[in-house]
């Protein structure tokens, strides 16, 4: 199921809704100088899925041996990064704080109640005493995607941002940043991949553990700096 929902999001941000709305910063109309980070703490699952896998075309039978294809290539690819001990959602908030470091705010990391989804928190706590605004980032997806049989499998990877000032009601950014995503989503900051880090088929993706797992960190890394860029002082 975790998928499929996967999928479904990559195929509504490419065209079946509307447009991602997205709130600029302006850092001449607020004074934030030091951000809360919300730690994302939601039970977030690897992608390694491939769209309009040729088995699904053959009813239902079809379709459940290409769940059963896609659900074994997830699993792989999970116990490479299990076996690694990497924590995606740790690496992304670390590279983030680290981008906004070097932007010069000050951060702090807030541990908070689990997600019940990936998306942005509903509501927002107002910033602690010594910081300025609360940064709530959600890593949404990470991992790999193929387009169809015979389309190199890239690393994926979709995070949102929303930095909210210390009254917990003043949004200043909300942005959506996509590494490699399925079409040409409207409104999201849309990173191209590396080709370095694009694999032919299951087999070349599982071939090589160290390749794999460094295509997914710069996903992450460069995502992370380009959220971070949109609230820039």
């Amino acid at each position: 199921m975790r998928v499929l929902f996967c999928l479904f999001l990559a195929l509504a941000t490419s065209g079946c809704v509307s447009p991602y709305v997205a709130i600029p910063y302006e850092s001449d109309q607020v004074d934030v100088r030091s951000i809360a980070v919300i730690e994302d703490v939601g039970d977030l699952d690897v992608m390694a899925y491939e769209v309009a896998n040729v088995g699904a075309n053959f009813g239902l039978v079809g379709a459940l041996v290409d769940a059963g294809v896609q659900a074994s290539r997830r699993q792989r690819v999970e116990d490479v990064f299990e076996d690694a001990g990497f924590d995606a959602q740790g690496y992304f908030r670390d590279s983030l704080v680290e981008e906004l470091l070097g932007l010069g705010y000050e951060v702090t990391v807030v541990d908070l109640a689990s997600r019940d989804e990936e998306t942005l928190l509903e509501a927002i706590p107002p910033a602690p005493a010594e910081s300025d605004a609360v940064l709530d980032v959600v890593l949404q997806n990470y991992g790999f995607i193929s387009a169809g049989m015979g389309v190199p499998f890239r690393p994926h990877a979709q995070a949102e941002a929303q930095l909210t000032l210390r009254d917990g009601q003043t949004v200043a950014m909300r942005h959506s940043v996509q590494y490699a995503p399925m079409g040409s989503p409207e409104g999201h900051i849309v990173l191209s991949p590396d080709p370095l880090y694009a694999f032919n088929n299951r087999t070349e993706l599982l071939a090589d553990p160290e390749r794999l797992i460094s295509g997914v960190k710069l996903a992450l890394d460069e995502s992370a700096e380009a959220l971070a860029r949109q609230i820039a002082p």
